[in-house]
Parts: structure tokens; C-alpha cells; sequence
């Protein structure tokens, strides 16, 4: 597959971001329209650079992608010409690739318009911006492989990076429940097109030398894409003398960084990688918990499974964000009806996303429940060396499933509850209830797909490769949605059709009594499978 994506679509793609340099090179020194409208795209293309430069290593170091360096201190190569190579190993991403196939060939572009001066003015800030962007990446690569060589801080900056990237990434929902900007949006709208009719030769008539004259704000001095773009603009519009002002900062910021990022090179290579480990004290004693109804061995197999998936970083992010989505989606609730459907009985927005909230929490531990054995890793074979029987195994893994689905889906349940509170109380008591039953029955499916379907994972990455089966998937989701049937269509009945809120607290009790009693015999055949595939079980969990 790599030839096919290299010759099909990277080179393509270089070749055609060569082809758009040149093509704007071409058209910036000449009169028209189209000035300004060029300086944005590639203000935009700077900055979307700018922020892969920064993002991309923290990124590949959190998934594990960290160069071994130490390596190379046993090379006879001096460390600036290591360093040179790092620099050049940047211009490998295909972020990199094309800007630096499109930045090139923008000067040529220039050259054939006749500007053969704003030319060299646009080459020499290409390859500011170039060594910048290069240097920046190279020294944000080293920072983070010194910030995750241990796997204490690594997990804590990989849990802060992600979950910063969710918060952004709800920015967008939570902007669009602000009111105000809405109601300006129209008025700004009405006041453009009043200008453009009032003066239409104006905005026909194509911008003479000079559309660059605009003075560069003192932010821009400390924002290099925007040093990039004014000394583009001013090489184009034929000002190259005036192009020094913003490209001689550009070159000191470019400068600065490569002489930051040799110094912190070395330093990465002079520090050793591995750390010894924290030690306990001597009168340490080890502190489990026991689960009530559970023996000692299935409540040391409960606390366990808790304590692997809340150490690691996805099952961290997985709390955090699921009650920030909840949040979200009330927050754009709120600018519609609070009650559905209108003219029958009332639903309030907050039960539905209180269920939402539970179901979504089962959703996000697809990859504990469905692969609950292998997770374990070399665990397991302790496990299974261990005096726990089966039964004890199955039924704390079940008990670990049941905190888990509990510690996430109550916080999503109590942010529903505070952002649209309301509706029958009967309603909000059935929510635990309904929630008990659908892992009620989930569990054993779980407990089933994960002893037939194994997959080895790695609980301390986050990577694809952590996804249970993909048939076990498949299953678990139809799985998921069989179990939600029932317990939907009581409560629908009792409130749409008897419209008794109490009734539907009753009917869903009743059908958890039901859930547990089914859950109790596929447990069973749970663990009768578990015993026939222990060596199976302890193979796939080591990654054999």
C-alpha cells in the first residue's frame, strides 16, 4: 500500500502544491482582484502549518513514537550533523512536503511575472519560513521525547494534550448557543451589502500598486505566518525594499529556534533515558478494598480491572469527556423546546440526556467489556497461576464492568440533571434501574465475546490497535441496542400510552429482576467457556 499512496497521491499532491506557488507567484504582481482574497489562503495555510508543527510530535509521542536517541551516541557523527538530520527529517511529513513544493515555487513564479527582485525577497522568506517551521517541529520532537521517557509524566501530558484537543473541539457547539452573535450576524450582512451598492465601480475596479500598503501591526511581529504573508505581499506589489521590515524578524525567529533546538539536541542526548524507578518504603503495606457480596478472590479481581483502566489514559479521557459531551449537547438542547413532543406527555431534555448519558457510557467501555481477559496482558497468567476459580473471575470482572458503567454514567446523569432539571421523579428513579438492566445483560455477552474473541491490546497506548474484535464490536453494539429494546419500550408504554410515570418505574424494576436472573444463567456459560480456553486466553493476552 505505501508505493500505491506515494505514487498516487503524495507525489500528485506535491506536484500540484508546486503548481498553485507558481501559479500565485505568477498572478500577485499583476493589477486585479484577487491580492488580498491570495494573502488569506495563505495566512490560513500558515497557521493550519504552524499548528501541525507543534501538534504532530506531541501527537506521535503520546501513541508511542519516540526516537530511541541514545543510540546514536554510538555513531561516529558529530551532534550538529545528527541535529541537520533531524532538521531534514521534517520535510518528510507531507504537511512539510507540500508547503515547501508550494512556498518554492511561488518566487519562480514571480520571476517569469518580471519581478525578478520581489523574487528573491519571496525566496529567501520561504526558506526562513521553511527553517522555522523545521527547527520548531525538531524541537518540539525532542521536548516530547524527553517528556515521555517516563511513564509517570507520559501519561499525565497524554491525558492533558487529549483532553485539551476534546474541549477544543466542542468550542465550535458551545459558540453557536451564544444568542447575540446570531442576532448581529444579520445586521453585519445588510450593512456589506449596502456598502456594495452603494459604491459598485469601486469593488469592480482592480487594485492598483499599493494594495499592500496596509502598516503591520506589532502583534505580527511575534506571529511568523503573518511575517511570512506581509513580506509576500510587499515583494509582490513591488515593494521589496519594504519587504525587509517584516522578513529580517522572520529570519531572527527562524535563527533563534535552530539555536534553541541544537542546544536542547544535545542535551537530549547527553540525558540518560531511563530513570530509576520510585520505591516504596520499606512499612509499605498494600491497601485492597473488598467489594461487598463478593468473595476475596473476585474482589481483588474487581479492584484490579478498575485500577488498570483508570490508570490508563484512554479510560481517563473516556471519564473526563463524557460528562463535557452531556454538556454540549444540553447547551444546544436549550435553544429548543424543553419538552418533546409537544401536545402529549412531556418528555424533559434532561431524562433523554440522562439516558443518553448511560447508554453512551456503555458505549465508551466497548473496549473493557468486550476484551476483558486480554487486557490483562501478562496479568492474566498470574491470574490463572493465582487460587481464583473461574467463577471468582468471571464474577469480578462482571463487578469491575458494573463500577466502571457507574462511575461514568452517574456524572453524565447528574450533569443532565443540573443543566434541564424537571419532569417526574418516578422517571429519574427508574434511570439506575434501567441502567442495572442493560448491564445486566450486557455483562455476560461481554464476558462471552471477550473468552471467544480475544485480541492483545495495549491499555497503555492509544492506538487502533486497542479496539476489541472486530466481530466482538459488531456484536457488542447489536448486542448494546437489543438490551436497550426492552427497557425503552416499557417506558415508553407506561408514559405514552397509560401516561403513568410510576408504571414505568415498575415496569422497569420488574424487568431488571428479569435482566439479572437471564444474566445469572449466561454467566454460567461464561464461565464454562472460560475454563476450556484458559491456555487460549493466556497466549493471545501475552500477544502470541
Amino acid at each position: 500500500i505505501g508505493p500505491v499512496i506515494f505514487f498516487l497521491i503524495f507525489i500528485p499532491a506535491v506536484l500540484l502544491a508546486g503548481f498553485g506557488g507558481g501559479l500565485a507567484g505568477w498572478y500577485l504582481p499583476q493589477s486585479g482582484n484577487f491580492h488580498r482574497p491570495a494573502i488569506m489562503v495563505l495566512r490560513t495555510i500558515l497557521s493550519v502549518e504552524l499548528l501541525l508543527a507543534l501538534l504532530a510530535p506531541l501527537l506521535r509521542a503520546s501513541q508511542g513514537v519516540t526516537p530511541n536517541l541514545s543510540r546514536f551516541l554510538l555513531l561516529p557523527i558529530p551532534v550538529r550533523d545528527l541535529y541537520a538530520c533531524e532538521v531534514l527529517t521534517a520535510f518528510v511529513n507531507p504537511w512539510m512536503a507540500f508547503l515547501t513544493a508550494g512556498s518554492q515555487m511561488l518566487p519562480v513564479g514571480m520571476a517569469l511575472a518580471g519581478e525578478l527582485g520581489g523574487a528573491c525577497m519571496t525566496l529567501v522568506a520561504a526558506a526562513g519560513i521553511l527553517a522555522l517551521l523545521s527547527g520548531l517541529e525538531t524541537l518540539v520532537s525532542s521536548s516530547a521525547s524527553l517528556l515521555f521517557r517516563d511513564r509517570r509524566r507520559a501519561e499525565i501530558a497524554t491525558f492533558v494534550l487529549m483532553a485539551s484537543l476534546a474541549a477544543v473541539s466542542f468550542l465550535p457547539g458551545l459558540l453557536t448557543t451564544f444568542g447575540p452573535v446570531k442576532r448581529r450576524l444579520p445586521d453585519t450582512k445588510k450593512i456589506e451589502q449596502e456598502a456594495e451598492r452603494a459604491a459598485p465601480e469601486k469593488t469592480k475596479q482592480p487594485e492598483t500598486p499599493g494594495w499592500s500598503g496596509k502598516p503591520l501591526p506589532l502583534w505580527a511581529l511575534a506571529y511568523p505566518p503573518e511575517l511570512y504573508a506581509r513580506c509576500v505581499a510587499l515583494s509582490a506589489d513591488h515593494r521589496s525594499s519594504a519587504a525587509l521590515l517584516p522578513l529580517a524578524p522572520l529570519l531572527l525567529w527562524a535563527t533563534g529556534i535552530h539555536w534553541i533546538g541544537a542546544r536542547f539536541y544535545r542535551r537530549i542526548l547527553e540525558t540518560p533515558e531511563v530513570s530509576s524507578p520510585r520505591r516504596r518504603g520499606r512499612g509499605a503495606v498494600v491497601s485492597w478494598p473488598r467489594l461487598p457480596g463478593l468473595s476475596d478472590a473476585a474482589s481483588a479481581v474487581a479492584v484490579t480491572q478498575v485500577r488498570l483502566v483508570f490508570r490508563s489514559v484512554q479510560g481517563k479521557i473516556q471519564f473526563c469527556v463524557l460528562p463535557m459531551v452531556i454538556l454540549v449537547m444540553g447547551l444546544l438542547w436549550l435553544r429548543q423546546p424543553k419538552e418533546l413532543p409537544q401536545g402529549g406527555p412531556s418528555v424533559p431534555v434532561g431524562l433523554l440526556l440522562a439516558v443518553a448519558g448511560i447508554f453512551f457510557a456503555m458505549m465508551t467501555l466497548e473496549g473493557t467489556l468486550l476484551n476483558q481477559f486480554a487486557m490483562d496482558r501478562a496479568g492474566l497468567t498470574l491470574e490463572f497461576l493465582s487460587p481464583i476459580s473461574d467463577r471468582d473471575m468471571i464474577l469480578g470482572k462482571a463487578a469491575a464492568g458494573a463500577v466502571l458503567v457507574a462511575s461514568r454514567s452517574f456524572p453524565a446523569m447528574l450533569v443532565a440533571a443540573l443543566l434541564a432539571p424537571g419532569g417526574s421523579i418516578f422517571l429519574w428513579l427508574s434511570l439506575p434501574f434501567a441502567a442495572l438492566a442493560l448491564f445486566a445483560l450486557m455483562a455476560p455477552l461481554g464476558a462471552i465475546l471477550s473468552v471467544l474473541l480475544p485480541r492483545p491490546v495495549d491499555p497503555g497506548k492509544i492506538t487502533k490497535q486497542n479496539q476489541p474484535h472486530f466481530v466482538a464490536s459488531i456484536l457488542g453494539m447489536v448486542g448494546n441496542l437489543f438490551a436497550m429494546g426492552p427497557i425503552a419500550g416499557l417506558a415508553a408504554g407506561a408514559v405514552f400510552l397509560l401516561d403513568s410515570p410510576a408504571l414505568a418505574l415498575v415496569f422497569i424494576v420488574l424487568w431488571t429482576g428479569v435482566a439479572l436472573m437471564i444474566s445469572l444463567s449466561l454467566l454460567r456459560l461464561a464461565e464454562r467457556l472460560l475454563s476450556r480456553r484458559r491456555e487460549n486466553l493466556a497466549l493471545v493476552a501475552q500477544g502470541r
